[in-house]
């Protein structure tokens, strides 16, 4: 399967070229990818397309600290519906696992970390596996996250370390002005820890139902571009069909051109079964749906498939152990 890079997402390195005299357009084509794709919230790219894009902006700019640079041109809709649900999150920890949990809507060739250390919350950027190896890279990833944090708690939040797995570049003080502390490099890992106090404390900018409703549309959102994966090709229709009340494995098949034999063989050599997969969506749909205080128990049954809502409240306590009602005010 493919991986694949959200299309706006390298509005950022466009810009950038721009305003260092260049026009991107070319370089754009000669990597492969067509520009008018970056205005179109729903495209994406392929990830080798992207990787030889930062290839040929690396020898054009000939900037090893371009990649710092490139955040002053974020824009929280350069990363989709993440973007959004990251500006209305409660507190820079609810909005940071929402990046963990997301961050393959942006790009599916990087994964982000958090680690509860006695210095604070260490957001952790995982390249390892990656076709993203150079050093900008890192720093562009440990920036945005960074200016992302700043932007909803304000600009003079500041971290507690920095780590970034490169050599230092002769343009270091580029680096630690942006990030306004020492830098250490050769790191292990690219990294960088928040204190817990500053990423506890509750935003003012926070909007509960509007991040929620931004969930949901991720959650979909995720299991669609992962469509090349038979488990997540099944997931991605189930969700469409649960509010008919009538998803069965027949449909299922139907809808993905197997036969019910073969859909069975698939999720068997995956070990797992049709029921499974439908009561993991299930129960997956109705926490987001049951954290969004607009839903009523009855439209969550109903948006779930269930013909009544007490077979949803059985089915969610055999789930979780506990009935929805319970569930939603623990979140209180």
């Amino acid at each position: 399967m493919q991986l694949t890079h959200f299309a706006p997402a390298t509005n950022m390195l466009w810009k950038h070229i721009e305003s260092c005299g260049h026009d991107p357009a070319p370089l754009y084509r000669k990597a492969g990818i067509n520009p008018a794709l970056l205005k179109r919230s729903d495209a994406r790219i392929n990830i080798s397309h992207v990787d030889e894009l930062w290839q040929l902006a690396v020898e054009l700019l000939d900037d090893p600290c371009f990649g710092i640079k490139m955040t002053e041109n974020w824009h929280p809709s350069y990363v989709g519906a993440l973007g959004y649900a990251w500006c209305a999150s409660s507190s820079l920890k609810t909005a940071l696992d929402r990046v963990v949990r997301y961050i393959h809507v942006v790009t599916e060739d990087l994964n982000i970390k958090l680690s509860e250390t006695p210095a604070g919350l260490k957001i952790i950027v995982d390249l390892e596996k990656s076709v993203f190896t150079l050093p900008q890279h890192h720093d562009v990833v440990a920036s945005v996250l960074m200016h992302m944090c700043r932007f909803n708690y304000g600009d003079e939040l500041l971290p507690v370390e920095v780590c970034l797995a490169h050599e230092e570049p002769p343009c270091s003080k580029v680096i630690s002005d942006y990030f306004r502390t020492p830098v250490i490099y050769d790191a292990a890992e690219s990294s960088i820890t928040l204190a817990k106090q500053d990423v506890d404390i509750k935003l003012s900018s926070s909007n509960k139902e509007l991040a929620l409703l931004h969930d949901e549309f991720l959650m979909k959102y995720l299991i669609e571009i992962k469509k090349g994966d038979i488990v997540q090709q099944i997931q991605s229709v189930i969700i469409e069909n649960l509010p008919s009340g009538k998803v069965s494995d027949n449909l299922i098949a139907k809808e993905l051109n197997l036969s019910e034999r073969s859909l069975q063989r698939k999720l068997k050599e995956r070990g797992t079964t049709f029921r499974t997969v439908l009561d993991n969506v299930r129960e997956m749909a109705a926490i987001q749906y049951i954290k969004n205080p607009i839903n009523t128990m009855s439209d969550i049954a109903f948006l779930l498939g269930f013909s009544e809502q007490s077979a949803f409240s059985r089915a969610f306590k055999k789930w979780t152990g506990t009935s929805p009602v319970k569930y939603r005010n623990s979140l209180k």
